[in-house]
């Protein structure tokens, strides 16, 4: 019976170990779990590749050059891709994009949930959270202007290398509708809300599709219906 209490608890340390490794800590508030090769395209169609990652405060670009973590300038930037994902260009942040069509795309905003973040006598090693201090580690580093963005003062290898000496990072993820040149949240009363909407028609409509709103297809049909009305 020992032997397999053993067993269990190894199990559950072993698979603590790989969720560590592969969620956001308070020293890796990232949404990869490293830097990704990706393309990047502005304005005009210009493009250039590098390792990127999306930071989980304020949807902030990030890029390694040289070694060294910059923050990259949104001002001109049209999209991202990494792998299978698509990233677009958001208001500044760099959202990942889940469906679209001719109407519209549904994006998903995630980040750091510091209401989660309990304080707990320094559990959090050399990076405890509270609302006092500053979000995350990271920004809470010296940064200075660059050419071509923002210059952070860490060493990329360094920062990975710290990276699972601190307690995971929660993270809460929201989705919205990106249409007619507006953010709008994924619920009911924001779209019903919405210049022009015929509630009643809405209300039946919703019923008839039977939409889902975690469903990223069934906002899709959303923004169609909407588009077309």
């Amino acid at each position: 019976m020992k032997k397999i209490l053993f067993l269990f608890i190894g199990i559950l340390m072993a698979v603590d170990v790989f969720a560590q490794k592969d969620s956001p800590t308070a020293n890796w508030p990232y949404l990869y779990p490293e830097f990704m090769e990706g393309e990047l395209v502005r304005a005009r169609n210009k493009r250039n590749k590098a390792q990127f990652n999306i930071h989980l405060d304020l949807g902030a670009l990030h890029y390694v050059e040289n070694g060294i973590i910059k923050e990259s300038a949104t001002l001109d930037v049209v999209s991202l891709i990494i792998g299978e994902d698509v990233f677009r260009n958001v208001g500044g942040k760099m959202l990942k994009v889940m469906a679209e069509s001719e109407s519209g795309y549904v994006v998903q905003e995630t980040r750091a949930n510091y209401s989660a973040v309990v304080r707990d006598d320094g559990a959090y090693g050399t990076t405890a959270l509270n609302s006092t201090t500053t979000k995350t580690y990271l920004h809470n580093q010296n940064v200075v202007n660059s050419y071509n963005g923002y210059l952070l003062t860490d060493v990329y290898a360094d920062l990975l290398a710290m990276k699972d000496d601190a307690e995971i990072l929660p993270v809460r993820q929201d989705l919205y509708l990106v249409m007619r040149q507006e953010l709008i949240p994924a619920d009911k009363k924001s779209v019903a809300d919405l210049e022009g909407v015929d509630k009643k028609a809405f209300k039946a409509f919703l019923k008839a599709e039977r939409i889902k709103w975690d469903e990223p297809e069934d906002l899709v049909k959303v923004m169609d219906y909407i588009v077309a009305q």
